[in-house]
């Protein structure tokens, strides 16, 4: 059993792999230099020494000044799919961001995106509207999950 852990990505060398992660799952290039308040969460596999040990990558940024956050992207390796670690991702982010204040955490789906849609209603996300009614993310494309 390996062992994955759950940590906030934090140098120039760590967000370029997890740019290309995301780029892998199809999830539009990060900007360089990230947008302020972006952050860059990992999931890292311990036992993978090679420069593959981040398995899976979500990228948040702040919405309002309301605490609503943006899940902007989220994937997962290919060969690491199917188990569970997508779910974890999310969670351990919608955790973490609550420790920090966060109140809502959004998610905007493109057409197409079903396995997305699905991942987000496995862990909690909604469409129904935004509580308060607030500007940000008030498309009907839009899932959310209070914290």
């Amino acid at each position: 059993m390996t062992a994955i852990v759950f940590r906030r990505l934090r140098t120039p060398s760590e967000h370029a792999v997890a740019g290309e992660l995301l780029a892998d799952g199809g999830v539009a290039p990060l900007p360089a230099p990230l947008p302020s308040g972006t952050v860059l969460f990992g999931l890292e596999d311990l036992a993978v020494l090679n420069g593959e040990g981040l398995v899976g990558v979500a990228v948040t940024r702040p919405l309002d000044d309301a605490g609503s956050v943006e899940l902007c992207g989220v994937t997962v390796r290919a060969e690491r799919r199917r188990q569970g670690l997508g779910r974890r991702l999310v969670a351990e982010v919608a955790d973490a961001l609550r420790v920090e204040g966060a109140a809502c955490l959004g998610a905007r789906l493109e057409r197409g995106r079903e396995p997305a849609a699905a991942l987000l209603a496995r862990t909690g996300f909604t469409t129904a509207a935004r509580a308060g009614g607030g500007a940000a993310g008030t498309g009907r494309d839009w899932r959310y999950l209070w914290l």
